[in-house]
C-alpha cells in the first residue's frame, strides 16, 4: 500500500532553508577566499609544503560540498558534518603547526585569526551541543600553546588573549541564540502544520484544504471540485474493526495524493484533503467539470483495483464545476448532491453535478 503523504514533523531542513543555506555559505566562501588563498602561499612560501597541501585539501573539500548538495538538496545535514569534519583537520593541523614551529610559520595573532574563522564556520554549521564543546577545546588549547610558546611576556599576551576570548564569546553567544530562534520558528511552524493536517492520513483538514485551495485559486481561474465517499465503509468497520477502516482511509488518501500532485497538465497540481470521517476532497485547477470526470474516474478504478486483492472496496465520487469567485460551500453542495446521486445510482459511480447541464452517471466496470 502506498503512503498517503503523511506529514513527517521533525524534517532536518526544508527546501527553503537548504537554499538559504546555500546562498549565505556561498556568500561566506566566496569572502573567505582570497584569505585562504593568502594562508596557502604563506604556508608554500615558508616551506610548509605538509600544512600546505593539508590546507589545500581542505579547501578544495569545501568547494566539492557546493555540487554535493546542489545536486541533492537533501544533503545539506549531511554535507555540513563533512564540512565541520574539514575544519577541525584544519584546526588540528594548525595548532600542530604552531606546537611544532611556534613563531616560525605563522604569528600568534595570525594563528587566533585562523581559529576564530574556523570556529565561526564550526558555529555555523554543527548544533550548539558540538560547536560549543569543540570551539572551548580549541579556544583552550590555543591559549595554552601561545601562552607557553610565543615567547611573549604574560602580560604582553593578556591583551589580545582576552579580545580573542571575547570575539569567541560573541560568536558562541550569537549562534546559540539564532539556533534558539530557529528551534522555535520550526516549532511554531510545526504547530501550524499539525493544526491543518489530518492525524491519520496526512492530508489536509477542512481548514487546510481550504488555506490551500484559496491560495491556489487567487488569481481567479475557475477549477473543478470533486467529493468521494467510501461504500458501507460502517459495514467495514463493524465488520473488521477500527483498524482495518484506519487502513483504508489512509489507502483512498495515497490515492488521492496521487491525482493532487499530477493536477492538470497544465494548470499545475490541485488540493486534496481529508473533509471529515470517510469523506474526501479533491480540487484540480481544470475549469472542464467534463475533464474532472477522467480524473474521478481514475480514481474511482484505482480504489477498487489496489483493494481487490484484499477484499473489495469502492468509492462514489460528485464531480462539480467550481466557478471563479464562487464560494466553496456553494461548490461542495452541488458535488456532494453529484456523490449521493451516484450512491443512489448504485454506488462505485462517478456523476457529474447538473451545472446547468443534465446529470451524467457513469457506472464503474
Amino acid at each position: 500500500m502506498l503512503g498517503a503523504g503523511r506529514f513527517v514533523p521533525g524534517t532536518p531542513d526544508s527546501p527553503e532553508t537548504t537554499r538559504v543555506k546555500v546562498r549565505g555559505y556561498s556568500f561566506a566562501l566566496l569572502a573567505a577566499t582570497p584569505g585562504l588563498l593568502l594562508i596557502l602561499r604563506l604556508l608554500v612560501e615558508k616551506g610548509a609544503y605538509l600544512y600546505a597541501a593539508l590546507h589545500g585539501t581542505v579547501i578544495l573539500g569545501a568547494v566539492l560540498l557546493f555540487p554535493f548538495v546542489i545536486l541533492r538538496p537533501s544533503r545539506m545535514v549531511q554535507a555540513e558534518r563533512y564540512f565541520a569534519a574539514l575544519l577541525v583537520v584544519s584546526a588540528a593541523g594548525f595548532l600542530s603547526m604552531y606546537a611544532r614551529h611556534p613563531q616560525q610559520i605563522i604569528g600568534f595573532e595570525l594563528l587566533g585569526s585562523i581559529l576564530l574563522f574556523i570556529v565561526a564556520g564550526l558555529l555555523l554549521v554543527l548544533p550548539p551541543r558540538w560547536s560549543l564543546s569543540v570551539s572551548l577545546v580549541l579556544l583552550l588549547v590555543y591559549r595554552l600553546e601561545v601562552a607557553h610558546l610565543s615567547g611573549q611576556d604574560t602580560a604582553g599576551l593578556t591583551l589580545s588573549q582576552w579580545v580573542n576570548t571575547g570575539m569567541f564569546a560573541l560568536l558562541m553567544v550569537g549562534v546559540v541564540m539564532r539556533e534558539t530562534l530557529a528551534q522555535q520558528a520550526e516549532r511554531v511552524h510545526l504547530l501550524q502544520e499539525m493544526a491543518l493536517r489530518d492525524v491519520l492520513t496526512g492530508l489536509l483538514n477542512r481548514r487546510g484544504f481550504e488555506e490551500a485551495v484559496q491560495a491556489l485559486r487567487v488569481d481567479g481561474r475557475g477549477g473543478t471540485l470533486m467529493v468521494l465517499d467510501i461504500d458501507h465503509f460502517k459495514p467495514i468497520n463493524d465488520t473488521f474493526g477500527h483498524v482495518e477502516g484506519d487502513r483504508l482511509l489512509e489507502e483512498l488518501a495515497g490515492v488521492l495524493q496521487e491525482q493532487a500532485d499530477l493536477g492538470d497538465a497544465l494548470a499545475g497540481p490541485g488540493v486534496c484533503g481529508r473533509w471529515g470521517g470517510e469523506e474526501f476532497v479533491l480540487y484540480i485547477p481544470q475549469p472542464d467539470p467534463r475533464q474532472g470526470l477522467l480524473t474521478a474516474e481514475r480514481v474511482r478504478a484505482e480504489v477498487q483495483a489496489r483493494t481487490a486483492l484484499r477484499r473489495p472496496v469502492t468509492v462514489s465520487v460528485g464531480v462539480s464545476a467550481w466557478w471563479p469567485d464562487e464560494k466553496l460551500r456553494h461548490a461542495f453542495l452541488r458535488a456532494d448532491e453529484a456523490m449521493y446521486a451516484a450512491k443512489r445510482a448504485g454506488r462505485n459511480r462517478v456523476s457529474l453535478a447538473p451545472d446547468g447541464a443534465a446529470l451524467r452517471v457513469s457506472a464503474g466496470g
